[in-house]
């Protein structure tokens, strides 16, 4: 062991101290709650450890290096008892609680250089070298850090073969970070576009591929084409039955920024942009902030079918200069896949105005049979030369945070616009997104027919629950996860989304964010059965209440 005056004197504040533990905690906190009572107390192997016997180990490992030797609290330690703790994830938490409190009551007793208040015990795994305070607390965090990672495979371990792949527990949802689950915890959330399946394990596979590699610098993509060009165009001609050309795909990081893209090459503020409503809401306020004119296409129901009004359209474009045309196929929120024969009016109109088409088809694998989707760009050659297909792997898949997506852009003026920009003044994508789009667009369709599979089982449990609510109606979506909910006959004194959301303690999306009514509401149902089951009965309790 070195002497006193051959190691450095640490004095660092007990708040540098504190911002790290503080964050170490949150990481274990976060995988106690993923894992809940179901899995807190299993082993991925009989010789490994539980999650609780490690986190009780962190715990004495706080008590004892802050506890003892910086607090001078009395401490009596079983270290084979730690790891063969057992108890109730709540438990588990409470007493991290409890040992994160006394962390910051036993900080307050540090004196930065001085000599621990006890001489640690020799037979406690440690530092060879003499320790300060200092020293103390650094080998603690350095413990925590460690353990934490392993906290994390012990997780990856256990849930990586028991989350279903498509019936993930609440308490595994629950633990999520993204917006959908984290913006109202109070609430069931069914309302923004992200799916709740764990990820399919191709593209998992590829993203850890990447990371193993160390392979996170400058990638080593062709100048001359987008890294996800010929993918795409081979599974548009495998899928679909369209063969667009590779070189004219672009990438972008999603679809939204796609449009912005486009809108600010081929249009000025005050030039008029054909768009369906209801839609999209960033969409909607992308065409208004950008100060372009929106020309409305109604979709409305006739006979039973989401159908555009374009004689309403007529009236309003005989008034106003349009240059481009938004169209959303598969359509959200509605859940339809336009026909042929929609489709094809739809490419009249734009010749007749000489428009510029940008089609969303980012649902385009998500359209349930018999029905199809058929790209806007294969109807003709003449349409494809005037459109922008946008599209990702991000909504099939569920990979939206991984930012990579293609726009096919077909009119060769357009192209030249695009390619006369700064070099990547619209950003580029990311080389785990592209390695996930890869692995989805090659490998990931057996992964996908099983989602399609259940997506279809819980449409019909939708379509059954919500012919039992009172006032409510649905035309059954035969394409994405999407359900366009008119409540008007429910006569709520409010919006339907505050109502659901205050009566029924879930959380679905408001008609007029879309450009819909208040008493339309867009409901999300890609998640588990047991959710969905919830979400439905809450909300079926709500609406009975008041009948």
């Amino acid at each position: 062991m070195a002497g006193p005056t051959d190691v450095p004197t640490l004095e660092i504040p007990g708040d540098d101290f504190a911002h790290f533990v503080d964050r170490a905690l949150d990481g274990i906190r976060s995988v106690i709650t993923q894992l809940g009572d179901e899995h807190v107390n299993r082993r991925p192997t009989p010789s490994a450890n539980s999650p609780f016997g490690l986190v009780t180990h962190v715990i004495g490992v706080m008590n004892y290096w802050c506890g003892r030797l910086v607090g001078q609290r009395e401490i009596v330690r079983d270290r084979e008892a730690e790891f063969l703790a057992t108890g109730s994830a709540e438990a588990l938490l409470a007493a991290l609680d409890t040992a994160q409190a006394q962390f910051h009551a036993d900080l307050r007793r540090l004196v930065p250089g001085a000599p621990p208040a006890v001489k640690p015990n020799p037979d406690f795994i440690g530092p060879t070298r003499e320790l300060s305070q200092d020293g103390v607390l650094l080998h603690m965090y350095e413990e925590l850090a460690q353990h934490h990672g392993q906290l994390e495979g012990l997780r990856d371990a256990l849930l990586g073969s028991s989350v279903p792949a498509y019936e993930p527990p609440l308490t595994w949802l629950r633990a999520k970070q993204g917006v959908k689950w984290s913006r109202h915890p109070e609430l069931l959330p069914a309302w923004v576009a992200d799916m709740d399946f764990p990820v399919a394990p191709v593209i998992r596979q590829s993203v850890l591929d990447v990371l193993d590699r160390g392979d996170l610098g400058y990638p080593a993509w062709s100048s001359r084409m987008d890294p996800l060009a010929e993918v795409f165009a081979s599974r548009m001609q495998r899928r679909f039955g369209w063969q667009p050309d590779p070189s004219a795909v672009r990438g972008i990081t999603d679809l939204l920024a796609g449009l912005q893209i486009l809108l600010d090459l081929t249009t000025e503020p005050g030039d008029g942009v054909v768009i369906q409503e209801p839609n999209y809401p960033p969409f909607r306020a992308t065409v208004a902030t950008m100060k372009r004119t929106s020309v409305r296409l109604p979709v409305v129901l006739d006979q039973g079918e989401w159908k555009h009004d374009f004689d309403r359209l007529e009236a309003e474009l005989s008034s106003q200069r349009a240059k481009v045309l938004l169209l959303v196929n598969p359509h959200n929120p509605t859940g339809t896949a336009f026909g042929r024969e929609e489709l094809l009016r739809i490419a009249e109109l734009a010749e007749r105005h000489d428009l510029l088409v940008i089609s969303d088809e980012i649902h385009a694998d998500l359209v349930h049979d018999p029905h199809q989707h058929i790209p806007f760009a294969s109807l003709s050659p003449e349409i494809a030369a005037r459109t922008v297909t946008l599209t990702s792997a991000t909504k099939a898949f569920n990979i939206a945070g991984l930012r990579a997506a293609v726009a096919h852009v077909g009119p060769q003026r357009v192209r030249e616009l695009w390619d006369e920009q700064p070099p990547d003044i619209h950003g580029v994508t990311n080389v785990l997104g592209v390695a996930a789009t890869r692995a989805a667009w090659e490998q990931g369709d057996p992964w996908l027919a099983g989602v399609r599979e259940h997506l279809l089982r819980q449409r019909d449990l939708l379509d059954a629950a919500v012919k039992g609510m009172p006032g409510v109606s649905l035309r059954v979506p035969d394409a994405t996860y999407l359900a366009w909910l008119d409540c008007t006959e429910a006569g709520l004194d409010e919006s339907a989304s505050a109502f659901f959301r205050r009566e029924a303690k879930v959380f679905v999306s408001p008609g007029p964010d879309y450009g819909g009514l208040p008493s339309w509401t867009r409901l999300n149902f890609a998640t588990s059965t047991a959710v969905l089951e919830q979400v439905l009965g809450q909300m079926s309790e709500a609406l009975g209440k008041r009948a």
